[in-house]
């Protein structure tokens, strides 16, 4: 209907500007008659009356055509008026070698953090900057690493970015580990992820500095804060360094990333050169390990048939120090079968490490886990997980990394999660872990987590 009201008022307007037009010229030719005296009623007045008469018509066609140039100003805005602006073309997926999760199948609390890292390739200039989102949690833990019962401030993780242009985005990411404290005021501090994000295009993305390793699923789909993952705990072979992962979850260097031409196959690569991050006490060695090269290839596809569905690998490749003296040539193989889709999260990954030391042995870890969840009604997600992990090698390091740096072989998992608001969960949960090194032992724990 407002569509008729314009194209109405339209014509309108050209009817009007016809109408004073002919007005116009009417009173322009009876004035050429009057003066040229063809008119009987006019030409029988004095010469001062037929001068008036002129004067007249002369101020009615002036005041016509002004009234003509006011309606042809009133057109002119429509004539002319710009079309509202469509919005851009949706972008199409692209594996973010910082989190290739942002693009994969991921629950509704991973989603979310999505939102926190918004594209900014297609944002106009007037959009907003800035992006800020904090992550925190508080626990009560009993027996969680076998001994212990405590109440516990959970990780405060923050997270921010900043647009620099159409293509470039600074990104900072900041985890307060008040879970390791000893001392009131012994909290570190660590630099998560810092990082220059260029974004190209569909088949080229590059991140320099900081950032997490693309080293299977669960690692990238699933950031530090503790809200944004379904369950308490993570899967132990992705638990951080500096709590005592033996995964390079992170390094420092170039990670790029983009799409490969593959029709519905939809595959995407991360491809990235860096430093992973050292385990040891390397203080008083001649050579810094810290500055270990690192390597590392991920491929996953997206069937476009299959929405939800994601399989992928990795290989990767370093040189680590588990303490103090030693560098191992490392070697890990991933592989993942995901599947996240509506109420529905069935997560499996598996593992290959190798380590060699020349003459001192080498050790090799197998391992995998596996995780489904289902979410009831709206705001609750029952959830469990099974995990394996088998540890063997030769010589040193048989003794000193298959049965103490990975000690851990068998982890059952079971809770449930309840969204109580859109940024705020509570969970229980409730497990059963062995390793090499002690009698099996049951874990319980409840998580008050959040966003802001």
């Amino acid at each position: 209907m407002r569509t008729n009201l314009r194209a109405r008022r339209h014509d309108f307007s050209d009817e009007a500007i016809v109408s004073l037009r002919l007005a116009s010229a009417f009173a322009l030719l009876f004035g050429v008659i009057a003066e040229a005296g063809g008119g009987v009623a006019v030409a029988a007045e004095p010469p001062d009356e037929k001068d008036q008469v002129i004067q007249k018509l002369v101020e009615r066609v002036e005041a016509l055509e002004r009234q003509v140039a006011a309606l042809e100003q009133t057109r002119a805005p429509q004539a002319g008026q710009a079309q509202p602006a469509q919005p851009p073309p949706a972008q199409a997926p692209i594996a973010a070698a910082e989190q290739p999760a942002q693009q994969q199948p991921t629950s509704d609390a991973t989603n979310a953090a999505d939102a926190t890292q918004p594209d900014t390739s297609t944002q106009p200039d007037n959009a907003s900057r800035f992006n800020f989102h904090g992550y925190a949690d508080a626990d009560f833990l009993r027996d969680a690493d076998g001994y212990t019962k405590k109440f516990e401030q959970g990780e405060i993780d923050l997270f921010a970015t900043e647009r620099l242009s159409s293509h470039l985005t600074a990104l900072l990411e900041l985890a307060l580990e008040t879970d390791a404290e000893s001392l009131a005021d012994d909290v570190e501090v660590n630099v998560e992820r810092m990082l220059l994000q260029y974004r190209g295009n569909d088949f080229f993305n590059a991140d320099i500095g900081s950032y997490r390793t693309a080293l299977g699923y669960y690692s990238t789909a699933y950031l530090r804060g503790a809200w944004l993952q379904t369950a308490i705990s993570r899967p132990k072979m992705f638990t951080f360094e500096d709590q005592g992962g033996f995964l390079p979850l992170h390094a420092v260097g170039v990670s790029v990333n983009g799409r490969i031409p593959s029709g519905d196959l939809n595959l995407h690569y991360v491809a990235e050169v860096g430093s992973s991050r050292n385990y040891g006490n390397t203080a008083g060695l001649g050579v810094e390990p810290s500055f270990n090269r690192a390597t590392n290839l991920a491929v996953f596809s997206q069937p476009a048939g299959v929405p939800g569905l994601e399989i992928g690998f990795s290989t990767y490749h370093d040189l680590f120090s588990p303490e103090a003296g030693f560098q191992l040539n490392r070697a890990i193989w991933m592989v993942h079968f995901v599947y996240v889709r509506g109420r529905v999260e069935f997560l499996n990954e598996g593992m290959r490490i190798d380590l060699s030391y020349g003459s001192l042995g080498s050790g090799t870890g197998l391992a995998f886990y596996s995780q489904i969840a289902y979410r009831v009604a709206s705001s609750w997600k029952p959830y469990g997980r099974v995990e394996y992990l088998n540890a063997y090698g030769t010589g040193v390091i048989e003794t000193a990394i298959a049965r103490e740096y990975i000690p851990w072989k068998t982890v059952y998992t079971g809770g449930i999660r309840h969204d109580l608001t859109d940024s705020v969960a509570v969970k229980f949960e409730l497990g059963r872990e062995s390793d090499y090194l002690r009698p099996s032992y049951i874990t319980a724990a409840v998580q008050l987590a959040f966003t802001f």
